[in-house]
């Protein structure tokens, strides 16, 4: 897509200072929201996330939290997959305010051809500073030594 093209190889977004990439970055987001094109705003959330351009972050996941305010939002609940490994998880977990007494902690099985457990992910929820915002974290655990984490935002109305 042209316009991220032009947002992500134009901009300094890394500079929290550079007000015209941030500007630039909201209406791009705000057009993205209006077009309901989701794959596009993940895209714009994981840039931001990997690329450590946590002021255009949150940015984005504030007019996110803007528009599933409104009584009259047209999104629907939106999950950006972050992957196994933030960069900057410190600076992430913090522009995030997240607060990690979890709110849901579940235990989801994986079974193998013989119906025995072969793996599980211990899947926890938290709060962030955005209401409708929360960090989830999917532990997997296995019987052959291949734990890994992956993470997760997810945006939802209520």
């Amino acid at each position: 897509m042209d316009i991220l093209d032009k947002l992500f190889q134009n901009n300094n977004l890394k500079d929290p200072d550079d007000i015209d990439a941030l500007l630039e970055c909201a209406t791009v987001v705000r057009q993205l929201i209006g077009e309901k094109d989701y794959l596009f705003i993940n895209k714009v959330i994981t840039y931001t996330v990997t690329n450590n351009c946590y002021e255009a972050f949150l940015w984005t996941v504030g007019i996110l939290q803007e528009e599933f305010e409104k009584t009259d939002c047209s999104l629907e609940n939106l999950v950006c997959n972050l992957g196994g490994c933030i960069n900057s998880y410190d600076e992430f977990v913090q522009a995030l305010q997240v607060d990690f007494n979890s709110i849901n902690n579940e235990i989801q099985k994986v079974y193998d051809e013989n119906g025995e457990v072969g793996a599980f992910f211990n899947v926890m929820t938290y709060k962030t500073a955005f209401e409708n915002v929360y960090l989830i974290s999917s532990e997997n655990f296995d019987n052959k030594d291949n734990d890994y984490i992956q993470y997760r935002l997810s945006f939802v109305k209520n």
